[in-house]
């Protein structure tokens, strides 16, 4: 096995980080930022299993890029809001409320109380508008299809919830 088999180019390895920086690569290759510094200075040589991981990143982020552009219709998440709309926000739906609360504090889904405790307190209406003014909120949406699947299994289960007040959400099979 040659040298050229067992090491990438560091032009490689530029190209597919795309000015990312130090940290961000450390933390996609999962190694320390000292590493990444020694590759790009060229004192340690770059595996080339770390170049074909960061072209497998490329390849995995650009689809899920597409499928943000492009949602299919069959994503559809199998959890339904238990929560009234906002009077005061009628431009965000109940849904669009629950998944932004499930993506970044899904412990506050435990109970409707606390939903809606967070969603006053943290104002969560008006990040969401300011995320989707700035096109970010579309990649909520596709994380909140995958992480759906996985809640109704996630929350609520045993013995400490059964006098609990209902959930923020109920599952779309109980809500017909």
């Amino acid at each position: 096995m040659s040298a050229e088999q067992r090491h990438g180019c560091i032009h490689e390895f530029l190209e597919l980080t795309g000015g990312l920086t130090i940290a961000a690569i450390a933390r996609k290759l999962r190694c320390c930022s000292r590493t990444i510094r020694n590759y790009i200075a060229g004192r340690s040589p770059i595996p080339w299993h770390r170049i074909e991981m960061l072209r497998l990143l490329a390849l995995e982020s650009g689809a899920a890029l597409s499928n943000t552009l492009n949602p299919k219709p069959q994503d559809k998440s199998p959890v339904v809001a238990n929560i009234d709309l906002d009077p005061a926000a009628p431009d965000v739906p109940p849904a669009e409320i629950l998944a932004w609360v499930g993506i970044y504090a899904p412990h506050f889904l435990s109970s409707k109380r606390s939903f809606a405790l967070y969603v006053r307190g943290w104002n969560v209406v008006d990040k969401i508008r300011r995320a989707k003014r700035e096109g970010r909120f579309s990649a909520v949406l596709a994380r909140w299809h995958e992480l759906s699947v996985e809640l109704p299994r996630m929350w609520r289960a045993g013995r400490l919830f059964t006098g609990a007040d209902p959930p923020a959400y109920v599952h779309e099979e109980a809500a017909r």
